[in-house]
């Protein structure tokens, strides 16, 4: 009975990096098939102050995942004016 049941993201406001990435890969688990390919990137503030820029990358060449990135910029964008 349990393989019929889907449990939706909860996407809190607010949650914490842990949540929503633990969301994150709930849906990825349920719906394999809409991550053919992703770019992750973050920021970790290192103990002297600095900044570091990480990334995590799952299938894709370079160019596929810079088109990624490219294209994220442009969804964020589009829904900063609604």
């Amino acid at each position: 009975m349990s393989d019929n049941l889907a449990t939706l993201p909860i996407w809190k406001k607010g949650a914490s990096a842990y949540d929503r990435l633990s969301e994150l890969a709930l849906l990825a688990r349920e719906h394999p098939e809409r991550f053919e390919e992703f770019v992750i990137v973050y920021r970790e503030t290192l103990k002297n102050g600095n900044w570091k820029i990480r990334t995590m990358e799952y299938n894709g060449d370079l160019a596929s995942r810079i088109g990624l990135l490219v294209l994220g910029q442009d969804e964020l964008l589009q829904e900063s004016k609604k």
